[in-house]
């Protein structure tokens, strides 16, 4: 069924974002909730414990100037369609569609800050914070290709791109 560790790593991560909010949605926003995992603990508290100052956002501005001086120190990703990545992605960003990012776990770098983005940022939120439970260091670009990047730099969105990720 699973043909990697990185595939077994992401499906835990996932479940343990899916019991988390979980947890937060059945016994209410805001309450105590009594969490009987020491994993789920133990996941949540570093997953706190280890977010920046800065969240987990890059805008895309900060990004492009870190492309400029120091694209050494990144990996880019690019969530999109195949197909939109073809006709213009982020320079140096290397295609690993959405569905596809569990399989390529072992070979993320651990030593470089990730760039994720999907169209919109909500995909790309998602990723970056399951990367990050999984040990990366990782940010979303904030608002993503369409809401981010190109209105940055003045462009306009593609018609054929999808209006959210997908």
């Amino acid at each position: 069924m699973f043909k990697s560790n990185g595939e077994k790593a992401l499906l835990g991560v996932g479940l343990v974002t899916v019991i988390f909010l979980g947890l937060v949605l059945v016994l209410g926003i805001g309450q105590q909730a009594p969490a009987d995992s020491t994993f789920l603990q133990e996941a949540i508290h570093q997953y706190f414990e280890r977010m920046p100052d800065d969240s987990y956002r890059i805008s895309p501005p900060v990004l492009k100037t870190l492309l400029e001086g120091s694209k050494d120190t990144l990996y880019i990703i690019d969530i999109r369609d195949e197909k939109d990545y073809k006709v213009k992605h982020i320079e140096g960003a290397v295609h690993i569609p959405f569905k596809d990012v569990g399989k390529k776990l072992n070979t993320l770098p651990k030593d470089k800050l990730i760039i994720v983005y999907c169209y919109t940022g909500q995909n790309g939120g998602q990723v970056t914070a399951l990367l990050n439970l999984a040990g990366f260091r990782v940010k979303s670009l904030s608002g993503g290709w369409n809401n981010g990047w190109l209105p940055a730099f003045g462009q306009e969105k593609t018609p054929e791109a999808p209006a959210s990720c997908s």
